[in-house]
């Protein structure tokens, strides 16, 4: 082969043990780096400067020192590898797409982020996946989705908690024909005269303390809690055909109605809080970019008009 030739062959490694021992000015850390020994950090000088034929790095036994000649070949070097990291990274996320779940009253507080990150990430799918009351951590936990989003606060032992997306005012829902329909807004006191839509059993219990009612009013009558619906349709169901009312969010009359029903402001608990949350230790290349622009597209949701 002929010598010429043989000299002026590029080899990554090389290149790349030039690149971080810039960034480190130090032989140990950068063998730390790269995974390799600290000899063949030298060796990989020695060999890039055999092939330059010349000196790159100035090393003494206290400092290292990239001269006028190294810094010129990083020059080029530097937005190379980033536009390879770059290409890469781009490769991954195309390769692994994202699964979000989410409850679906509030399935429309990730649309934001979903809009900016296939505006940044083309590349990247995103899929929905809804997650229902009566299993709202099993599905992460099962790894049938990579995050989700749910209402705070979240107690999960493993579960990471994110960015809050939004969060909404509470309203009532209540029978159409019945004594709350005209009412302005209900407040905690009123719910001592009303049997009530409880959680189901399988609810979070932080979810169920502070998305549903406290078991007593502010007076100290208790609330009596009936019918453990499991989903939306089935809540607004048994509202319409009976006495009792359900707690919620102006979240809910965006995505379900029933003509029996209207939802009335309600007073006295916290607005309800959409984060969205990840299992710890996920390595997901999409999910920190997903997490980021959904946190910087959040917002706080306008008081939606009653539904009647």
């Amino acid at each position: 082969m002929d010598p010429a030739y043989e000299g002026s062959r590029l080899d990554p490694l090389e290149l790349q043990a030039l690149l971080v021992l810039s960034e480190e000015l130090h032989f140990g850390r950068t063998a730390q780096r790269l995974g390799v020994s600290q000899p063949r950090v030298s060796q990989l000088i020695r060999q890039l400067e055999r092939r330059v034929g010349r000196r790159l790095v100035e090393r003494t036994s206290r400092r290292v020192v990239i001269n006028r000649l190294g810094e010129q070949l990083l020059s080029g070097v530097r937005p190379a590898f980033a536009a390879l990291q770059r290409a890469f990274e781009d490769t991954r996320t195309a390769a692994h797409g994202l699964r979000v779940g989410f409850l679906a009253p509030y399935v429309s507080t990730l649309d934001r982020g979903i809009g900016a990150l296939r505006v940044e990430h083309p590349q990247c799918t995103v899929s929905l996946v809804q997650i229902h009351w009566t299993d709202v951590f099993g599905p992460l936990r099962r790894g049938a989705v990579d995050a989700q989003i749910c209402l705070a606060p979240v107690e999960q032992p493993g579960v990471m908690v994110g960015p809050t997306l939004a969060t909404f005012p509470r309203q009532v829902a209540v029978a159409r024909s019945g004594k709350w329909a005209t009412r302005p807004a209900l407040t905690l006191e009123d719910l001592g005269d009303t049997p009530v839509i409880g959680p189901h059993p399988s609810v979070p219990a932080e979810l169920a303390r502070s998305f549903w009612p406290p078991a007593t009013t502010p007076a100290g009558r208790p609330i009596r809690f009936v019918t453990a619906a499991r989903t939306e349709p089935e809540m607004l169901s048994a509202v319409a055909h009976s006495d009792a009312v359900f707690v919620t969010s102006t979240a809910m009359p965006t995505r379900f109605n029933h003509p029996g029903v209207v939802f009335v402001p309600f007073e006295g608990l916290p607005d309800a809080t959409v984060v969205l949350v990840w299992p710890e230790g996920t390595d997901h290349p999409t999910l920190d970019k997903f997490a980021a622009l959904a946190a910087s597209s959040g917002a706080v949701a306008d008081r939606m008009p009653v539904g009647r």
